[in-house]
């Protein structure tokens, strides 16, 4: 990620993060079997913790989107978004293909993205949901799409965003990390660059919906 990127992202996550509403505590622990003599530290709602074999209460967001901040060995830095429930236990796992993943210990759950984008001069856009897209019009807020995550990587951290359909090139997009079935919307609009991710609820147990027609790689 560059310099640019990596403060754009900041600032989106300072614009949907209230510390005031910060009142709530779930519990976090680690499982460090692949961190070796990587040197990792996180940075969650502004507590740093370096893994270790402890329980660590962390300060979580009544309403808002909870942010989590990872650092390998002093030199990559990757933010993410998520949202905790209160008194629940998490785990974060060291793992080689995505430096960690997090999951409730009870009964976690990928969730489901929509797209609101606005434009006044593009008709459609490619939305993009981890290794998928879908061709969506803008101007309309779209159905929710469901994905399938990779096997080794389940709880990994997902992009979400969109691309230019012609160009592919990437317009805008956010890190999030799925815990309990998450029904989020993605709104963005192209003309003022204004970007929001709405947390809209949780999926019942018996709700579904299909995913997206493309597989990227």
């Amino acid at each position: 990620m560059t310099l640019l990127k990596l403060i754009f992202s900041f600032l989106f996550i300072l614009a949907i993060t209230n510390v005031r509403g910060q009142s709530r505590e779930a519990t976090l622990r680690f499982e460090t079997k692949y961190l070796k003599n990587q040197r990792i530290e996180f940075n969650i709602n502004g507590l740093t913790i370096i893994p270790d074999d402890k329980r660590h209460k962390i300060g979580i967001y009544k309403t808002n989107l909870d942010t989590l901040i990872y650092r390998v060995s002093d030199r990559q830095m990757r933010i993410s978004l998520l949202k905790f429930k209160e008194n629940t236990e998490y785990i974060i796992r060291i793992i080689p293909c995505s430096f960690y993943d997090i999951r409730p210990v009870d009964k976690p759950r990928k969730g489901v993205v929509r797209y609101n984008i606005t434009s006044s001069k593009l008709d459609s856009v490619e939305a993009n949901l981890d290794l998928y897209s879908q061709k969506i019009k803008t101007g309309k807020r779209s159905e929710y799409y469901s994905f399938r995550p990779s096997a080794n990587c389940y709880f990994g951290k997902k992009k979400i965003g969109i691309t230019d359909s012609k160009s592919d090139k990437e317009i805008s997009s956010v890190y999030f990390n799925f815990l309990h079935g998450e029904k989020l919307t993605f709104s963005y609009d192209i003309n003022t660059k204004e970007q929001k991710l709405m947390l809209n609820g949780y999926l019942k147990e018996e709700e579904s919906y299909s995913g997206m027609d493309i597989m990227k790689y």
